[in-house]
């Protein structure tokens, strides 16, 4: 008897037995033995792998059975059957050696980078949780050797030692490395017809240094670099046909260099032109597809035609007809390739007909067309190509068979001169709808009773519905989503359908076989070295007994990698391939650095105000400022997911320092985190004065629902405030310092589809805190911001949105002597105006302003400053039209801003004039135009506004020390810089940065 696939001992075994059946064949067995007694299976898995049973007659073909059995588990290396007399009967020994599995992976040894630990662990080629085999070790080796060769580092030694754990059979491998010094490049030897100079290709390499000179050291990436670089080089010079080849990279360890051998042939120089148009060379290079497959063909030509013919259709030029030919000359070493364009007229496309539509209406067709008519200025001529027209066609023709019209035609033409007016084109899109097919019964059959109650409700296709190949390819996708997402690794699907005796009705067959659930015997995390088991156990979404789901597996993955702290989060089955229902999963781990330093450098250019010294533009001058930051963070703080971070900012506006504690997930609940910071802030961000901060706050944030969230802080913090515009002896009581303790909390509502470019949907939030002697806060006040902006769609490309923006802060307890306007103190107030607020004004110019003030006994007088002073009530609102300007990129606005900041809640006024040069309690208007250019990141904003109604106001033009010396007591003295300027704001603000205004 042979036994394919086992060892040599177990095919003699089983000849053994065939020998001793005399003796004990028949004989019954009174004694199963496993040694040793610990086996790689659970006792209820050997009695489904092993198939003796006491009492049961003794044969080889038993026996034979259970070893086969015991072997598909996939969980033995070795097995053996050791049968004695025992009694009346025999006594069966299984003497067994686990298989082991590949474990956790450690690279060991100082290694410059490149390459990192990761891409040595990649190189090794070994499976967590696969068989573990030595010689595969082996195979590792001379991998990662060779990823240090290419590297470089020809020099290097690779060791590996293995690490045996008793938990879950597995073999943590451990490879030592030594890299050595790494090669550096040297000139390459150059065969072939390169027809450029040595000199030129060494440069185009960039494998030496330009300025300081000397060879760069090996690495795979600037290898490969180096030769694009070689490519590119060729490109500039139009040989679009070069071929560079690294036949070998050749070390000396002597002089501890490397010599690439390069291989080029460089081809004829190929020139390609547009002939009876004119043409950029840009515009070729973007629609011809041979600069960017470096290779010429016919192929690659006609679609380069193709593609510019859809350019020329989109521009309007709809008859446009692209041909080429090649005009190879030997002589000059070129080949010419001209692209002969006929451009034929100028159309528009003012029509877009569609006809034969029954069950759909012309909305939801045209909302899948690419087409569209022309319209100022985004698509002066439409847009229109055969390509879009083609495209359009099908769509419409899948959604009529998505939706049972399975015999459905659609026709797409179009037709110039549309109405007999020259120039104009329309597009018919002609339908016809054929019957509707429907199911008249659905039968599934194969499918357990829990499947049926979770996935039918959720199946398209049901008695009654519309009969498609779309319908059944969603239902199985639910089907197998489900049995995938519980444990069934393999199930299947079939499906039929035919037709029945009522016209345009089928009746339609699901058969469903599930195949073998599998289920997690044990969860085994390996990897761990500062983090504590408990981070990792809160984010798995599974456990030992659950069914073996994939997609459990991946939301733990994803949890996982949430947490911050990890750089790499490898799960796996051990033993894949075994026939064992329970499987032992694994979560390997490899720990993110625990600190992590970012740096930046950077300036602001903006109307930033006068310094105390020189009070001669309280309406703000244009300034730079440059701007330092940096960070630096310990992640995984105490092996529990927390983070500590130091930020510093230091600028001539600025100078900011942040402590923050931050705890994810308190208490184990996902979206709640707590953040405890100390700040200390110096900015002069409203140009009035400088605003000095020292903060210590405890915030906790807890998201509800997906689009509700809410936040909860505590703040205790001293402000003071220097650099005062206004001379200080004139308002004691704003420039103290002055300590704040306040409790807010903000209720957040984000419906809006796409937060840096909403189209629709709403945007709410409400913050209200008190500060008062409760929490030891030296002012007492209530402070409530609100805002609510809603987005709408208008037809298929605009947008309006529009913002309200209502905020108060209503002191209480006011000492005698103060009034409720200057109890608070000055950064504690509402400050407004600019491209996030109101674009009638710049940054933070809105609401009241210094009008000076009479001498007071035995003090000085000052003059008006026209500084802006902040307010305790704000009023914004803005409206937006949004809609394309050019392309599909570029969009364009209209805006109207209105509102300001106020004294009081009760001075809201909604004046459209302003009364005096010292009346501030009225409504400015602006008006303006903008542009939004679309990026990854959100859109880059410019908008130019015209304030209608700007405010007037007397200002001061001179030094602080010129201020200090005017007194009105004593006019005739007074110096003539003491008399105030009647000043404005300017009509025009312009604004620039990214993302929509709100």
């Amino acid at each position: 008897m042979r036994m394919q696939g086992y060892p040599f001992w177990v095919v003699m075994l089983a000849a053994g037995l065939s020998g001793q059946s005399v003796q004990y064949d028949g004989k019954p067995i009174r004694s199963i033995e496993y040694q040793p007694p610990e086996q790689p299976l659970t006792i209820g898995q050997l009695q489904s792998f092993q198939t003796l049973q006491l009492g049961q007659p003794l044969s080889k073909d038993a026996i034979t059975n259970s070893i086969d059995k015991l072997f598909s588990s996939g969980r033995y290396a070795d097995i053996q059957v050791d049968v004695s007399p025992t009694g009346d009967g025999v006594a069966v020994r299984f003497i067994t050696t686990p298989r082991q599995f590949v474990g956790h992976i450690t690279v060991e040894g100082k290694i410059p980078n490149p390459p990192n630990a990761g891409l040595i662990e990649d190189a090794a080629q070994l499976q967590l949780g696969n068989p573990f085999d030595p010689k595969d070790v082996d195979t590792s080796d001379t991998a990662i050797r060779d990823l240090f060769r290419r590297n470089g580092l020809y020099e290097a030694t690779v060791t590996h030692r293995f690490i045996p754990v008793a938990d879950g059979q597995q073999m943590n491998i451990v490879f030592a490395v030594s890299s050595g010094k790494r090669a550096r490049y040297s000139d390459p030897a150059i065969t072939g017809e390169p027809k450029l100079s040595a000199n030129e290709i060494i440069k185009a390499t960039s494998w030496r240094r330009i300025l300081i000179g000397g060879w760069r050291p090996v690495t795979e990436a600037r290898t490969r670099a180096g030769v694009q670089g070689i490519q590119k080089r060729y490109q500039k010079k139009q040989r679009l046909t070069a071929k560079v080849e690294l036949k070998s990279l050749d070390y000396d360890p002597a002089a501890h260099q490397v010599k690439p051998a390069l291989d080029i042939q460089a081809g004829p120089q190929v020139n390609i032109r547009a002939v009876e148009v004119k043409l950029s060379q840009r515009t070729l290079r973007k629609f011809v597809p041979v600069f960017a497959e470096q290779t010429v063909d016919r192929d690659l030509l006609v679609e380069g035609a193709r593609n510019l013919r859809d350019y020329f259709q989109a521009l309007g030029y709809y008859e446009a007809e692209i041909d080429f030919r090649e005009v190879p000359e030997p002589a000059k070493d070129q080949l010419n390739i001209e692209y002969v364009i006929s451009k034929g007229g100028l159309y528009r496309l003012t029509q877009i007909v569609v006809k034969g539509n029954k069950y759909f209406n012309r909305e939801s067709i045209e909302e899948r067309l690419l087409v569209r008519t022309a319209s100022f200025p985004a698509f002066r001529h439409g847009r229109y190509s055969e390509a879009y027209l083609q495209r359009d066609r099908q769509n419409i023709e899948n959604l009529y068979k998505s939706n049972g019209f399975r015999d459905v035609k659609v026709n797409a033409t179009s037709e110039k001169d549309y109405k007999g007016k020259a120039g104009d084109i329309a597009v018919t899109y002609s339908i016809e709808e054929g019957p509707q097919w429907r199911v008249a019964k659905l039968d599934i059959i194969g499918w357990s009773d829990q499947a049926q109650k979770e996935v039918q409700p959720r199946l398209t296709s049901s008695e009654g519905q519309p009969f498609s190949e779309f319908s059944v390819a969603s239902d199985r996708r639910e089907i197998l989503n489900y049995y995938f997402s519980n444990g069934h690794p393999s199930p299947q699907f079939r499906w039929k359908f035919e037709e029945t005796e009522t016209p345009n009705t089928v009746n339609l067959h699901y058969d469903i076989s599930s195949g073998q659930q599998r289920f997690v015997r044990e969860l085994i995390v390996t990897g761990l070295e500062t983090t504590h088991r408990k981070l990792v156990d809160q984010a798995l979404d599974i456990k030992a007994g659950d069914p073996l789901s994939p997609t459990a597996i991946t939301a733990s993955q994803r949890a996982l990698y949430n947490r911050g702290v990890f750089a790499k989060v490898s799960p796996a089955v051990q033993n894949p391939e075994g026939a064992e229902r329970e499987k032992i999963l694994l979560f390997d781990f490899h720990e993110a650095s625990r600190y992590a330093l970012r740096v930046g450098v950077g300036a602001d250019i903006s109307r930033f105000g006068p310094s105390s010294m020189n009070l001669g533009t309280p309406d703000n001058a244009t300034g730079f400022s440059p701007r330092f930051s940096a960070e630096l963070s310990r992640l995984n703080f105490l092996g529990i997911g927390h983070t500590i971070s130091a930020q510093g900012r230091v600028s001539t506006l600025e100078q900011r320092v942040l402590l923050n504690y931050f705890a994810p997930r308190f208490t184990n609940q996902e979206g709640r985190n707590v953040t405890f910071s100390l700040l200390y802030d110096n900015s002069r961000d409203v140009r009035t004065f400088t605003s000095r901060r020292e903060e210590a706050s405890l915030q906790v944030s807890q998201k509800f629902t997906k689009a509700v969230s809410g936040l909860f802080q505590f703040a205790y913090r001293r402000v003071g405030t220097s650099d005062i515009a206004i001379p200080t002896l004139l308002i004691p009581q704003l420039s103290q310092p002055v300590r704040i303790g306040i409790l807010s909390a903000s209720l957040i509502q984000d419906r809006r589809d796409y937060p840096a470019n909403p189209t629709h949907g709403i945007y709410n939030t409400l913050d209200v805190g008190v500060a008062s002697n409760i929490f030891g806060s030296q002012r007492s006040f209530l402070r409530a911001l609100g805002r609510n902006a809603t987005y709408y769609r208008i037809g298929k490309s605009m947008v309006f949105a529009r913002e309200l923006t209502v905020g108060l802060i209503a002191p209480f307890r006011v000492p005698a002597g103060t009034t409720s306007s200057s109890d608070v103190p000055l950064p504690e107030r509402f400050f407004g105006g600019g491209g996030q607020s109101i674009r009638g004004f710049p940054e933070n110019q809105a609401g009241p302003r210094d009008i000076g003030m009479p001498a007071a006994p035995g003090g000085l007088a000052s003059a008006p400053t026209g500084f802006p002073l902040g307010g305790n009530a704000l009023f914004f609102n803005s409206a937006e039209l949004r809609f394309p300007l050019f392309g599909e990129n570029i969009g364009g606005v209209f805006f109207h801003d209105m509102g300001n900041i106020f004294d009081r809640i009760g001075d809201i006024s909604f004046r459209f004039k302003q009364k005096n040069d010292r009346d501030f309690n009225y409504m400015v208007q602006a008006v303006g135009f903008g542009v939004r250019y679309k990026t990854p990141v959100g859109p880059i904003r410019v908008d130019l506004a015209y304030s209608i109604n700007p405010p007037h106001f007397v200002g001061f033009k001179g030094t602080y020390q010129q201020l200090l010396k005017c007194n009105p007591s004593t006019p005739s003295t007074n110096p003539s810089f003491c008399t105030g300027v009647p000043q404005s704001i300017s009509h025009f603000q312009f604004f620039f940065s990214i993302g929509q205004t709100f």
